[in-house]
């Protein structure tokens, strides 16, 4: 542990100093950019004011009298840079110092290292023999405790994404949303699961609708079959629809994604039992889902024997005032995190107190789970092309790309698309010749399909490296608005932005976080071919053509995470 608090200071020191030698470089600019915006004639306020009224959501008032300057000094930050995709700006947040970025990444790096080895050290201890943890987790306040607060801080939230500014940077929603939220929510992932999913406020919603409709249908079997097929499919559609038209930079688009997200949880909260639409159908739960396999606990059965002859199911039907699982999960069937969100009721439920809260080495179920799921690997696979255009669609390229396409004659919409879907198509292309050859150099030759499922767990490493690196730079290099926006919860708008540390700092834990998920991807596909093969050297042999695509895969994030990245909000 001195070694953990020895790295934590340093990286704080760093990212003090980083902080300094960014403000040296930023507030001229800024200065500069206010002086312009104070000098700017009437009829610069009145484009803007234009522009406002042409992006306001029909029939709706919006209180814009108060913005007009603070939002024509981000017209003036807007003007800075090269743009691209939907009009962002692209802006570092200062020069990247090679040393720093190297120094910092390296310290990243050992970080993530003593998190793996603090896991594996308590490997298999169970949790709820601390007196306090168990207390915790049996009270009826657990997670009402963690529920309620979530739910008014996405109450405030969603207000503002209809009654705040329409500009990104002076709306606290948008900001604490996509700025604070989005960027952290994947590493509870990684530590605790889906706990995020037990606090959502969405499926609180359907909940509440359930307590006077009690409905009893079950899923049917498409919707547990394709289920995750739907989930992918609305998750191509949400992110394909913010590339084309925004939706992250206009707070009430956003809005409207999340009411409609809401109405699916109560649509399907009132025709099914349980939580059904957060296991079957959230896009956001297929994410978790697939990432919380790389979870350091897991929630599991004492003694397996002991489930097998219980006759009372209490953690799958409920006791007294506690629900069953909502998920339709019971012991020892139960098996991995994926489908747990942490919510105790099978510890509060259990008649014998046979459920264990044990610590697991980080991302040992990723290979040591019962069932492959093509669908489950399928979608971890079709993350790393999404990460993969998500990331690209904040570089200054991306509009190169999109001229590119569009000489041909094509739309500049459709250009969005067929760029988006090449993007996804690629990897998968490639993945499947990967599959196919390592499938080919097999002691016991396997077929192509199989190989794909077996080995789409291993990317899912590499998948978070690249989503948490994506988002920690507007996590880091916007970090300053998180303050104003939550000052702004209260004053309606956003009086303090920036960065928290330099680029170099932002750089440096970018380049370690995917460094992380490249060797976290080759050690679980070297697990997974450990399984199948007898031998060290033969599970290497059908490793080979997928660590070359890893290669591959890592050297296109080093290059994104090379080029400088577009703040949000447009």
């Amino acid at each position: 542990m001195k070694y953990l608090n020895l790295i934590f200071v340093l990286l704080t020191a760093l990212a003090v100093t980083g902080a300094e030698e960014n403000d040296s470089h930023i507030m001229p600019a800024d200065a500069a950019l206010m002086n312009m915006a104070e000098s700017a004639d009437s009829s610069t306020d009145t484009e803007h004011s234009g522009h406002d009224v042409q992006d306001m959501m029909p029939g709706m008032v919006m209180n814009k009298s108060a913005d007009s300057s603070a939002e024509t000094v981000h017209a003036g930050h807007e003007m800075h840079g090269e743009t691209a995709g939907t009009g962002n700006a692209h802006a570092s947040t200062g020069p990247v110092d090679l040393g720093a970025a190297v120094i910092t990444g390296a310290l990243g790096l050992a970080l993530i290292i003593g998190m793996i080895a603090f896991f594996q050290s308590l490997r298999g201890k169970d949790l709820l023999e601390y007196t306090w943890f168990k207390k915790l987790l049996k009270n009826n306040l657990y997670p009402k405790i963690l529920q309620i607060p979530t739910l008014f801080f996405f109450g405030f939230i969603t207000y503002y994404f209809f009654w705040g500014s329409l500009s990104y940077s002076q709306n606290p929603g948008s900001i604490l949303a996509w700025t604070l939220w989005w960027p952290l929510v994947p590493l509870t992932f990684i530590l605790l699961g889906r706990i995020w999913c037990v606090i959502c406020p969405i499926p609180l919603v359907g909940e509440f609708f359930q307590k006077f409709i009690r409905p009893t249908r079950r899923p049917g079997r498409f919707l547990i079959k394709y289920g995750i097929w739907i989930t992918d499919g609305i998750f191509i559609a949400i992110t394909l629809f913010d590339r084309l038209y925004g939706m992250v930079d206009k707070p009430w688009l956003s809005g409207m994604i999340f009411l409609l997200i809401t109405g699916g949880a109560i649509i399907l909260s009132i025709r099914y039992e349980r939580r059904s639409f957060c296991k079957h159908i959230c896009f956001l739960g297929g994410v978790s889902g697939n990432y919380s396999m790389l979870a350091g606990v897991s929630i599991e059965s004492k003694n397996p024997e002991r489930c097998a002859t219980c006759r009372v199911r209490a953690c799958y039907f409920g006791s007294g005032n506690t629900p069953g699982c909502p998920y339709a999960q019971f012991m020892p069937a139960k098996i991995g995190m994926r489908n747990c969100n942490l919510c105790a009721s099978c510890i509060k439920n259990c008649p014998y107190d046979n459920v264990a809260f044990r610590t697991r080495s980080i991302a040992s179920e990723l290979w040591s789970h019962a069932k492959v799921s093509f669908s489950e690997s399928f979608f971890a696979k079709l993350m790393v092309g999404i990460v993969i255009i998500q990331n690209l669609g904040m570089l200054a390229v991306w509009s190169n790309l999109q001229n590119w396409v569009m000489q041909f004659g094509i739309g500049e919409k459709m250009a969005v698309i067929l760029l988006y879907f090449a993007a996804i198509v690629l990897p998968l292309a490639l993945m499947t010749i990967t599959s196919y050859l390592s499938s080919s150099l097999q002691t016991e030759k396997g077929t192509m399909l199989a190989n794909f499922a077996a080995f789409g767990y291993a990317f899912i490493p590499i998948d978070v490296a690249g989503h948490l690196a994506h988002n920690l730079f507007h996590l880091l290099a916007e970090g300053k608005s998180i303050i104003g926006a939550f000052l702004g919860l209260f004053t309606g708008r956003v009086d303090y932005s920036g960065a928290v540390v330099s680029s170099s700092v932002v750089t440096g834990l970018q380049f370690g976080l995917i460094i992380a998920g490249g060797f976290g991807t080759l050690y679980v596909a070297y697990r997974i071919a450990r399984a199948k093969e007898q031998s060290t050297i033969a599970a290497l042999r059908i490793v080979l053509p997928h660590a070359l695509l890893l290669v591959l895969v890592f050297a296109v994030n080093l290059f994104l995470f090379i080029t400088p990245m577009a703040h949000r909000g447009g």
